[in-house]
């Protein structure tokens, strides 16, 4: 009897649907905390698009990657590589699911004065970095996926399956 394969799992929707409750919530205590203080909300920094989108640029490179060497080449991959690749297109989709989430609520939040140019300026913001943030989710996602050791063409096992094993995610 050979020993179980390791797998790990896709992230289920429920994840990323607790992840966006998350991100929507903590983004408006934040905007309710800071409006009952009189504080002024802040401006979301442009460099916060930035670096969401590099972030975003750089999983989607690595997916390719993955997806070249694993699913077209069927090259093996380092296992602290794969891990790692796989770990960060998990932290990349739920991530960006609490962040798409989050910065929505700051441009919902705003749209009822965007006759003034702080709240408009606030709702462009956080509308960019919303839409970067659903990149970075999505190009985790094809990462996540990426990872995903293809069955064998022959037996419909992955490769080093024995006795009839079934190819598993991770």
């Amino acid at each position: 009897m050979s020993e179980p394969r390791p797998s790990v799992e896709r992230t289920s929707r429920t994840v990323l649907a607790i992840a966006a409750v998350v991100g929507a919530g903590l983004a408006w205590v934040v905007l309710s905390s800071t409006e009952n203080f009189g504080w002024s909300v802040p401006l979301v920094p442009p460099f916060t698009a930035v670096a969401v989108a590099v972030l975003a640029v750089a999983t989607w490179l690595a997916a390719r990657w993955m997806h070249r060497t694993v699913q077209v080449r069927r090259a093996p991959v380092e296992p602290a590589r794969a891990i790692a690749l796989l770990l960060a297109g998990k932290a990349a989709l739920i991530g960006g699911t609490a962040l798409a989430a989050g910065y929505a609520v700051i441009a919902l939040r705003s749209l009822p004065n965007l006759d003034a140019a702080l709240p408009r300026e606030r709702a462009i913001s956080a509308a960019v970095s919303a839409v970067l943030s659903v990149a970075l989710a999505v190009a985790g996602s094809a990462l996540e996926r990426a990872c995903r050791v293809p069955p064998d063409d022959e037996s419909g096992d992955a490769p080093g399956a024995e006795d009839g094993e079934s190819g598993s995610p991770g």
